[in-house]
């Protein structure tokens, strides 16, 4: 029997890049971070606009609503993609 040569450098295997989810999570990801900065950004705007107008209070609850609305949306969606995908 032939013995295996301690100085042969051990064979490396292809490591395949497991992505869970039925959507890649990195383009959910992404896709989940766009959507946040864009509602951010237009309750950002609409408060500021508020502050000048005083008669759009309501305005500013709908815009802080429906941010937080869509934060959470888009999280559980791509916690649920992830995870449990």
């Amino acid at each position: 029997m032939e013995k295996e040569n301690p100085a042969a450098p051990p064979v490396k295997r292809p490591v395949r890049e497991e992505t869970r989810g039925v959507i890649n999570p990195r383009l959910v990801r992404n896709i989940s971070f766009t959507v946040i900065t864009i509602s951010l950004v237009a309750s950002t705007v609409l408060c500021i606009w508020a502050i000048w107008q005083n008669e759009v209070y309501d305005t500013v609850w709908r815009a802080i609503a429906t941010f937080i609305v869509v934060s959470v949306a888009t999280g559980i969606f791509t916690f649920v993609n992830e995870k449990l995908g």
